[in-house]
């Protein structure tokens, strides 16, 4: 199957957040029929961010620029889905973020979204 969902997270010395990050992201993977590819982009990370990142199966690509953008490209850059989703590393995704994600993307009055914290 496919990739069709990619989601980016950026991390810059996130071990403690990222694992409860990317259990909620697996939930939200969970509730979607399509594959789901998770790229964290460790981002001069000193801490085990990137080992806790593997551990969970996320693909993990090193960075080292400033601007968050560029961090965000960067996972983007090394994604393979048509839809794209960022979360930062200390957030968690509510269960059917992606459903929710697709459907409107899908509907065709969306282009693109984002989120209140």
């Amino acid at each position: 199957m496919k990739t069709h969902i990619s989601v980016i997270i950026p991390a810059h010395n996130e071990e403690k957040y990222i694992g409860k990050c990317l259990r909620a992201v697996k939930r939200a993977a969970n509730e979607v029929k399509d594959e789901v590819q998770i790229v964290v982009v460790a981002n001069r990370c000193t801490d085990r961010t990137a080992d806790i990142a593997r551990h969970y199966g996320a693909e993990v690509v090193e960075n080292n620029d400033k601007c968050i953008s560029s961090i965000r490209n960067a996972g983007v850059k090394a994604s393979c889905g048509k839809i794209i989703v960022t979360i930062d590393a200390d957030s968690l995704m509510g269960k059917s973020a992606l459903a929710e994600i697709k459907e409107k993307l899908y509907s065709g009055k969306f282009i693109g979204g984002g989120a209140m914290p």
